[in-house]
């Protein structure tokens, strides 16, 4: 049976396309280097960078974890996995005035430790196309830049007052949070399974 997450609390953000995006944290933690938003016609294209305080392997397992992500973060109403290689998600988004509940599906690749590649399912959902693919980067043994490349076509209507800088600022708050998010999943992870100082140590080496 599918398993399904799913939030009492109201999400705040907005998320185009993916796994999910929030809140600034501190300097030490999820930080976002880069986040750009262009459009052409009814197509939208986002590139951003993410570092996260977390070695590769674990920021990749946490990223890979569906629902433990969705828990974690704000936005994400539910998210299923739909046999093998789909994932069903609903997400709220708000930009400036403008709110809408979207629902995606997706299907995924997964490449560990280095990308994950997702395609939308036309007709599935509220996107009539798009693509999306993430890059993980160790930056030494315990944290990770992860690069966002994003095409994305709304079924839907968007107010043409909200422009690409006000998409550019939302996502910038929403990418910080899925930071957080990938970083809690992982200390989650790290708290339940500790590992030896042997084990760290190897995974230290070998963490690019």
């Amino acid at each position: 049976m599918p398993r399904t997450v799913r939030k009492s609390r109201r999400a705040r953000c907005l998320l185009w396309l993916g796994l999910g995006f929030m809140l600034a944290g501190p300097a030490n933690a999820a930080d976002v280097e880069h986040v750009d938003v262009s459009h052409d016609g009814t197509r939208y294209h986002v590139t951003a960078r993410l570092s996260v305080a977390v070695g590769r392997q674990a920021a990749y397992r946490a990223a890979t974890s569906f629902e433990a992500l969705a828990d974690r973060a704000e936005l994400i109403r539910s998210t299923r996995r739909i046999g093998r290689d789909r994932l069903s998600s609903a997400l709220s988004m708000c930009v400036l005035f403008y709110c809408k509940q979207i629902q995606q599906v997706m299907t995924y690749r997964l490449t560990p430790p280095k990308a994950i590649d997702m395609k939308v399912v036309p007709d599935a959902g509220d996107l009539k196309a798009g693509a999306a693919h993430w890059r993980f980067r160790a930056d030494g043994p315990h944290r990770t830049i992860i690069g966002f490349d994003s095409t994305i076509e709304p079924a839907f209507w968007v107010p043409p007052m909200v422009g690409d800088w006000a998409i550019g600022r939302a996502l910038r708050h929403q990418i910080a949070d899925t930071g957080k998010a990938i970083e809690a999943v992982a200390e989650s992870a790290r708290a339940a399974h500790p590992v030896s100082p042997d084990s760290r140590a190897d995974t230290a080496r070998h963490a690019d």
